[in-house]
């Protein structure tokens, strides 16, 4: 053995250099491979973070440079999109400052609402001297994409150079996306409550209080003035009572003088936020002739059912009825339903009401369709009542 090792000993010195040089060389390599990951992951992280800082500066039209601005969240409840009276807590995800010359020129705030769906994530930037909503980026959001897309280049305008010193602060909704429209107004309003807390800005307020709002009965005027509004407003506790449209747009004085236009907005804005009647839905004809008088509101998506009642000759009763909808209960958003194609709901209303006066229980899955006949059928109830104190 010994002799083995004395004739092979340069063979084996080398055979160990080259196992150690393989050792050290794999380590190596796989040190350097880890390092090369780690570097390109890091790499494309600060490509992916320069890239995005990028988008916010380009939302902002203005700045060279992002800080981050670190903030809490705020304490603020809005009303959900399809609820009348639940409400959520938009997310503030994200805040950033926009510099120029070291100066902070804008501030962009990341804030989650919710529309249809939760999770409409949206960049929005301020201009911080002039006080104004520069513009926003959507980010993300889960809204069915067959209402998203209702929401086009006009929409989104109204987000552009808007001041947060507007009294009124809110945006015309799309029809068939209404909820997805609210997402947009609840963070557009929500990032100006974040703005004046955090740049000391002062959100202006006019005082003043619907003391009342009631339907205005009268068949021959109850189409172009379907609400009289009892109203005090400003500084003197001026009262104004006047009749309203269905957009809410004063068309009569009663009582009290002219508001200013600030006021008419004021009073527009809020008129649907009330609880005093149902005012989401209207009597749009009435033809004393045939008897007729037909009713509208908006279902799932904002869609309307309109619905023509034909009266008996002592009108203190419905004998006929019809529905047209363009309701459907077939979507992704309603898997539940298991009845008939639509308008199924509608005539099971129609059938019942016609019946013996009553009204259905809602249909599980169909429950905002159920809601809109339901709605309908009380204001003709309402309206009956309200000419002989009878109903169907």
């Amino acid at each position: 053995m010994k002799k083995f090792l004395r004739n092979n000993a340069a063979v084996l010195a080398f055979s160990l250099i080259l196992v150690v040089i393989f050792i050290v060389g794999g380590i190596f390599s796989r040190y350097m491979t880890t390092e090369k990951n780690e570097f390109i992951s890091e790499f494309r992280a600060a490509e992916e973070l320069r890239v995005y800082y990028e988008s916010l500066i380009e939302v902002a039209g203005k700045g060279e440079k992002v800080e981050v601005f670190t903030v809490e969240q705020l304490a603020k409840e809005y009303l959900l999109p399809s609820s009348e009276t639940e409400t959520y807590q938009p997310v503030l995800n994200e805040a950033y400052k926009i510099l120029e010359n070291d100066l902070e020129v804008a501030v962009v705030y990341i804030i989650t609402t919710h529309g249809r769906e939760d999770g409409v994530k949206v960049a929005y930037a301020i201009d911080i001297e002039t006080k104004t909503l520069i513009d926003i980026k959507v980010i993300s959001h889960n809204e069915t994409q067959s209402f998203y897309s209702a929401l086009d280049e006009d929409f989104f305008l109204q987000l552009n150079d808007k001041t947060l010193d507007d009294v009124v602060f809110k945006i015309d909704t799309v029809a068939g996306s209404t909820y997805s429209s609210k997402a947009f107004e609840t963070g557009m309003k929500y990032a100006r409550e974040l703005f004046a807390r955090d740049f000391s800005f002062e959100i202006p307020n006019i005082v003043y209080t619907i003391n009342s709002i009631e339907r205005n009965y009268d068949p021959a005027t109850f189409v172009a003035k379907p609400f009289i509004a009892n109203i005090t407003y400003g500084a003197e506790n001026m009262v104004l009572e006047a009749y309203f449209d269905s957009q809410y747009n004063l068309v009569e004085i009663i009582s009290g003088d002219m508001p200013s236009d600030t006021y008419l907005n004021l009073f527009k804005n809020d008129f649907p936020t009330t609880s005093f009647v149902d005012l989401r839905t209207h009597i749009t004809a009435y033809d004393s002739s045939t008897r007729v008088i037909t009713i509208r509101t908006n279902g799932y998506g904002g869609m309307p059912i309109t619905v023509a009642f034909e009266l008996n000759e002592t009108l203190d009763g419905v004998v006929g009825m019809q529905i047209t909808t363009t309701q459907t209960y077939d979507e992704e958003y309603n898997d539940g339903y298991t009845g008939a194609p639509a308008p199924a709901v509608e005539n099971a209303y129609k059938d019942a009401y016609l019946a013996d006066g009553t009204y259905i229980d809602a249909v599980s899955s169909a429950t905002i369709t159920s809601n809109a006949m339901i709605r309908i059928l009380t204001l003709m109830d309402n309206v009956l009542e309200a000419w002989n104190g009878g109903g169907n």
